[in-house]
């Protein structure tokens, strides 16, 4: 499918059933060592479904974002882990990824999923929303307010991250 063509897509929440497409797209999204476990997704989609969606065009799934609450302020490694000990009462929200598969970008998707999750985050009453991301993807979490907080402690993939926060 070519990326500059519009297509209608559909957000909504995500099913253990849909672990392999949506770990595949973890994986084309977030390659060198950055892409979530198998195992971590299996978790998260069955401690934190209200916050894992995806995105469905033309019957395939062409994108979704995922993250878990939280009284931290910002992600640390640990927090990857399957297993690891998330609070379902925080009063945040740690967003770990936003990912597109490379057939549908360009389309408004990213933005969509962006913009429901904090919808989501806002009904259940958090009071701020953080993230990390490359340097590059600065511009796109500020137009919808994310303030850059500095380098992230997180160092998955040997990447260098910038920690981004949103009050809510």
């Amino acid at each position: 499918m070519p990326s500059d063509s519009k297509t209608s897509f559909s957000i909504t929440t995500a099913s253990p059933k849909d672990l392999d497409e949506l770990h595949k797209i973890e994986r084309l999204c977030f390659g060198g060592g950055k892409a979530a476990s198998r195992e971590a997704f299996l978790y998260r989609l069955a401690n934190f479904p209200g916050y894992f969606l995806k995105a469905e065009a033309g019957g395939r799934i062409a994108g979704f974002v995922n993250g878990c609450p939280s009284d931290q302020n910002f992600i640390t490694d640990d927090l990857f882990l399957a297993g690891s000990s998330f609070k379902t009462s925080g009063r945040n929200l740690l967003i770990f990824g936003l990912a597109v598969h490379p057939d549908f970008r360009r389309q408004g998707i990213a933005h969509a999923l962006m913009e429901s999750i904090l919808r989501a985050t806002k009904a259940d009453g958090k009071s701020r929303v953080s993230l990390t991301c490359e340097e590059h993807l600065i511009p796109f979490y500020e137009a919808f307010g994310y303030k850059k907080h500095g380098v992230s402690k997180s160092v998955i993939g040997g990447i260098k991250f910038f920690d981004m926060e949103m009050g809510l």
